[in-house]
């Protein structure tokens, strides 16, 4: 073949060789080695192409995410009606996961493991995907607009879907929930009923209860450096270790986590790491664990505050928006460094996302806000509410959250009331 030709050959093996590896091992535990014996190459090769692991991934993850769309692209143009060209792309992404289950498990669950890295890239193909649900609705008979906001919850909420079908090895079940999802982001084509009216209502409005008196007001702040006269006096050991694992992996990624830098943030030994925590690893969900409970008790004290109607619902949405802006460390930990502690962490993520959707559960949502839906839906809701907020965090305007939440209420409760 022509040198040029070969190139082309050798990328496409490496990346190949990643979808393997990474199917494997996940990609923590993939090497360079194994890279080049399952592709055939050298490690000269591999360098001709990619600067280094995690660029071989990231451009793998964009091959996958290039052939996805195109192939959802040609399935949407080529049917009829409104619905058929919605069903038809749909039915075809859920296909193909089914058959590459190898590539989609390292483009939708993988490529959280990367941290902040692979945010762009995951981005870029939501927006395309975004474009296309926004075609959809254009070109729908109801005239009902649906904003953007909802649309990339949509999007991501499908996304989801899939991701959890995937980590629990039922991909196999995608292909028949096509038209569920699809009756899902329909529901978001209709007027705000009354019960969504006085959710978006709440969300429009500050949150009441003030956060000053919310928490252990003997304690500082989390912004406050572990190993401060202040922490030394007011913490114990094991608090100054747990706050250190969180500052240093927000200031430096979970890469750079270690008992070593763990102990030297919190002002304590080695040792003293150990009669606490086994692992670094426990250490940071054990921070994570505590700025969740903080963000999510501070939501429910709102949804309670506000009683059993659905305001509850804009209410508590509210609070968590307002929180999540008042503490860049949660956001940084729950939204972009959590997946990458590896599966217990990716754990938590699922968990604190059946958490922002409990307040919609027969246990906990207030009267008059419609339903039940099924757990699909509720973890579509879940995802959207999500990555809506995440795409705000990732540019820069965690300042506007708030600003986002009454379009969050109608992400949440359009679904549960009854469509005209």
């Amino acid at each position: 073949m022509p040198a040029e030709r070969v190139a082309e050959h050798q990328k496409a093996r490496l990346e190949g060789a990643m979808v393997e590896a990474v199917a494997r091992h996940g990609y923590a535990g993939t090497t360079l080695r194994e890279l080049v014996a399952l592709a055939g190459v050298s490690k000269t090769t591999f360098y001709e192409h990619f600067e280094s692991k995690e660029d071989c991934f990231l451009a793998t993850l964009d091959a996958i995410i290039a052939e996805t769309t195109r192939r959802v692209g040609t399935a949407y143009r080529s049917s009829g009606d409104f619905r058929g060209r919605m069903v038809a792309g749909l039915s075809t992404f859920m296909d193909l996961i089914v058959e590459e289950q190898a590539a989609a498990s390292l483009a939708v669950v993988e490529s959280l493991t990367l941290g902040t890295a692979g945010v762009a890239h995951r981005e870029r193909a939501s927006e395309m995907f975004e474009e296309v649900a926004r075609q959809s609705f254009e070109s729908s008979p109801d005239p009902h607009p649906v904003p953007p906001v909802i649309s990339r919850g949509i999007v991501n909420g499908i996304s989801g879907v899939v991701y959890r079908r995937l980590r629990a090895g039922r991909a196999e079940e995608l292909p028949a929930l096509v038209d569920l999802l699809i009756d899902w982001a329909l529901t978001y084509q209709q007027p705000d009923t009354p019960a969504v009216a006085e959710a978006v209502a709440a969300a429009e409005e500050p949150t009441a209860i003030d956060p000053e008196k919310f928490g252990d007001p003997d304690k500082p702040s989390w912004d406050e450096p572990p190993d401060s006269q202040l922490s030394r006096t007011t913490l114990s050991q094991r608090e100054r270790i747990v706050r250190a694992a969180a500052r240093v992996v927000v200031e430096n990624g979970y890469g750079a986590l270690s008992i070593p830098a763990i102990s030297a943030a919190a002002g304590t030994s080695n040792q003293t790491f150990y009669q606490h925590f086994a692992s670094k690893r426990d250490a940071f969900l054990a921070a994570f664990e505590i700025v969740a409970a903080d963000a999510l008790g501070f939501a429910l004290a709102a949804f309670k505050e506000a009683g059993d109607s659905p305001r509850a619902i804009g209410a508590g949405l509210r609070a968590l928006t307002e929180h999540i802006g008042r503490h860049y460390l949660f956001a940084r930990l729950a939204f972009f460094e959590l997946p990458t502690a590896g599966p217990a962490a990716l754990d938590k993520a699922d968990a604190i996302m059946d958490n922002v959707t409990a307040f919609l559960s027969p246990d906990l949502a207030p009267s008059g806000i419609g339903g039940p839906v099924s757990q699909t839906t509720l973890e579509a809701i879940g995802t959207g509410i999500w990555a809506v907020m995440q795409r705000e965090i990732a540019n820069d305007r965690v300042d506007s959250l708030p600003d986002l939440t009454p379009e969050l209420a109608r992400l949440a409760l359009a679904p549960l009331q009854q469509r005209r």
